[in-house]
């Protein structure tokens, strides 16, 4: 049984959900520290004007308690109009025709206190309309303790996992603890993703962008090119 394990961003990229569909389950780690200007909290969408083509970041701006304070407890900023800004980013970005992806634009007609809480919604109902079908569970709802590679192992303990199928950027530090794995008879894979080409504006394909760039130029042909 492959299972994989990621924090819950703001409009993951590709991958994320590529290995999502790749796992048997999908936990959302929200329990560890949260970290200030982090993928949590933004995002790169693509601004194509007539003389420019360049990244740019999209946020959910946020309240931080203190520094220890863990992802699934951030709270938004909601003094700031960052709804409408979204909105309007989307409109000037990708033209009206972006309220295609109406489940996008069905959460800001809701209010959200908890940035985690956004970002497991939109990921949740992604992977409904890239009909992905993996299981997602929060590791906040286990009953797990540890640190780093400890805790990963945990989660793979509470799901009989034979595989932890890992994010490439965890590698450095999985790979000294790697031996607490395998005498769980758990085996670690990472995942390595080619990135695909698809339609965009502009005449710069720009990848690792927010999943939402490929989801107002693709629509319904989202799901096969994840």
């Amino acid at each position: 049984m492959i299972l994989s394990i990621s924090q819950p961003t703001l409009f993951p990229w590709l991958g994320y959900f590529n290995i999502i569909k790749k796992s048997d389950i999908f936990v959302i780690l929200d329990i560890v520290k949260f970290e200030k200007r982090s993928w949590q909290m933004r995002n790169k969408l693509k601004m194509t004007t007539s003389k420019e083509e360049e990244e740019i970041w999209i946020k959910i701006p946020t309240k931080i308690e203190n520094t220890h304070t863990r992802i699934k407890d951030v709270l938004i900023d909601n003094t700031q109009k960052w709804k409408n800004q979204h909105v309007n980013t989307f409109h000037n970005i990708y033209g009206k025709n972006s309220e295609e992806i109406k489940f996008l634009f069905k959460l800001y007609e809701k209010n959200w206190e908890k940035l985690s809480d956004f970002n497991i919604e939109f990921i949740k109902q992604c992977c409904n309309f890239l009909e992905i079908k993996t299981p997602i569970y929060l590791a906040s709802e286990l009953d797990v303790t540890g640190k780093k590679s400890e805790l990963l192992l945990q989660i793979c303990k509470k799901f009989n996992a034979t595989k932890y199928f890992s994010t490439i950027g965890s590698k450095e530090y999985l790979e000294k603890d790697k031996e607490i794995f395998y005498k769980s008879n758990i085996e670690i894979d990472y995942h390595e993703y080619n990135h695909p080409k698809y339609k965009q504006k502009g005449k710069k394909f720009i990848s690792h962008l927010s999943i939402l760039d490929l989801l107002f130029n693709e629509k319904e042909n989202s799901n096969k090119i994840i």
